[in-house]
Parts: structure tokens; sequence; C-alpha cells
């Protein structure tokens, strides 16, 4: 019996110190995973047509109508990543610049790995998050276009006007204080 009672504040220290150590588990969201591609080729098709009716509305400056051509095309395939990139370009036309961003982000996601076509979006992008006022990550975006596409001159005047107002946002700030 002695031994039991030796042991016996020994388990008992062993027990609460088991029981006090907590492992705390922390789950971030992983990235959103890409749409789904169309059903089937009739889809594909459909939404090919809905994209080269709102390219020519789209070309000849009828944005709202164009807009509601390349919903379709993305609503028959949701992976047609040009349609992505027109509907972000009309959303641009006519000022909605924060759908516009989502659609350009979700093109990004789903485009075909063109190093031109993405220096083009990325700089839509950037041009999109300039307007919303959100300069640091324009610079980002105009940096990224310029560096996948070193003719993109636009990109190149982007990133120039960018500076020049975070330039003036610091003396700004510099002169509240």
């Amino acid at each position: 019996m002695p031994k039991i009672f030796k042991l016996f504040p020994i388990l008992l220290l062993f027990f609460f110190c088991n029981c006090a150590e907590r492992t705390i588990i922390i789950e971030r969201p992983g990235p959103t995973p890409p749409p789904p591609p169309a059903r089937n080729y009739g889809q594909e098709v459909a939404s090919q047509n809905h994209l080269a009716n709102g390219k020519k509305f789209y070309h000849r400056g009828k944005y709202a109508k164009a807009l509601q051509e390349f919903k379709k095309a993305v609503i028959a395939d949701p992976r047609n990543w040009e349609a992505r990139y027109y509907l972000g370009l009309c959303y641009q036309k006519l000022d909605h610049y924060k759908e516009s961003i989502s659609e350009l982000e979700l093109c990004l996601e789903v485009e075909n790995g063109d190093k031109l076509f993405t220096s083009k979006v990325r700089f839509s992008l950037a041009y999109s998050l300039e307007m919303t006022g959100e300069i640091e990550k324009s610079e980002v975006q105009y940096q990224l276009a310029y560096s996948l596409n070193p003719d993109n001159k636009a990109a190149y005047k982007g990133m120039e006007r960018v500076k020049e107002k975070r330039g003036k946002l610091s003396k700004i700030k510099i002169t509240e204080k």
C-alpha cells in the first residue's frame, strides 16, 4: 500500500499536466477554386457566339449591350477568360470599377497563360484599382503588366502616373501633421 500512496501524487500531476495541454488549429480558407467548365459542347458554342456578339457591340461603343452579351457568355461557360476580360472592360467603360476588378481578377485565375494577354489584363486591373483609389495595389499591377510585356507603354505611363499620385499623397500627409 505505501507504494500506491507514493505513486498517487505523481499520477495526479501527470494527469493534470496532460489535461491542461491544448492544441489550437486555425483553418484558413484556401484560394477559391476556378469556376467549372461548360457542361457540354453546346454551351461552349453558345458562349463563343455571345462573345462574338459582345465584341461587336463593344467595338461600336454600345457597352451596355456588350455587357449583357458577355454576361451570357460567362454564364454559358464560366471558364471563358476572354469573355471575362471584355466583361471587365465594359464595367470600366461604364465606370463600375469594383465590378471590373472582380471580373479581371477572375480572368487572371482562368486565363490561358499568354504573357501578352496577361499583361493587358493586369493593365486593365491596375487602371480599375487606380480609379478606386487603391494606389499601392494599382502600382503593383502596372509593374507586373510592364514586366510581362516591356512594349506595353501604357503600363509604363500608368506606373509613372501612380508614382506621382503616391508622391502627392505623401506630401499631403506630411503637411497635415
